[in-house]
């Protein structure tokens, strides 16, 4: 099933393509590539704790964490309102 990206704009096409030819693939396989690997990256995000993606010997705070997923949702909510 062809699949057609729409909005990236000439320089991040740009940016694919070289990346691609560094890679030797071809912009096509690249651009697979790197779907199937930000799936496999959210399906381990799913199935794991964060303990378990960090490793062992990583102490985690929880306030530290909740503090900066907080952050992380603040700053993407402003990004996001920015847009409209």
């Amino acid at each position: 099933m062809p699949l057609e990206v729409k909005g990236l704009g000439r320089q991040k096409l740009s940016a694919l393509a070289k990346e691609a030819k560094r890679c030797g693939m071809t912009p096509e396989e690249y651009a697979g590539h790197l779907v199937e690997e930000g799936l496999e990256i959210a399906r381990i995000a799913r199935e794991k704790t964060f303990a378990e993606i960090s490793g062992p010997g990583v102490e985690v705070d929880d306030a530290e964490l909740d503090r900066a997923i907080e952050a992380a949702r603040n700053r993407h909510h402003q990004r996001t309102r920015s847009k409209r």
